[in-house]
């Protein structure tokens, strides 16, 4: 992709280690934001709501990125200014995949 500003980041959550009676240990586990690629977050949030098999869905960002790397749908996604603030939060919903270039795009509520 030619222009990719953005670091898409996915959330991931660690479950919690037990001890030998099946009991969490405190401290252990918990949640961070794995880099999966660069890729070019737009704001969609002006534009109509848009229809995915028949039910209306409110996207705040658009995320394309490079083939290579995959999201499933429902996964916690953000994406990252080259300074590192925060430029688009949500859950993944419908990813595609382009047949003729080699991007894939996800919508985020």
């Amino acid at each position: 992709m030619i222009f990719a500003p953005h670091i898409l980041q996915v959330k991931v959550i660690t479950p919690m280690d037990k001890d030998e009676f099946g009991r969490p240990i405190l401290g252990t586990g918990g949640e961070s934001w794995q880099d999966v690629c660069k890729c070019r977050c737009d704001d969609v949030s002006a534009e109509k709501k848009v229809s995915i098999n028949g039910v209306l869905y409110d996207f705040k960002y658009k995320v394309v990125f490079n083939k290579p790397s995959k999201v499933e749908a429902g996964t916690e996604v953000r994406c990252l200014n080259p300074d590192g603030s925060i430029r688009g939060v949500g859950v993944a919903k419908s990813p595609l995949e382009t047949n003729c270039f080699s991007y894939r795009v996800i919508w985020l509520e």
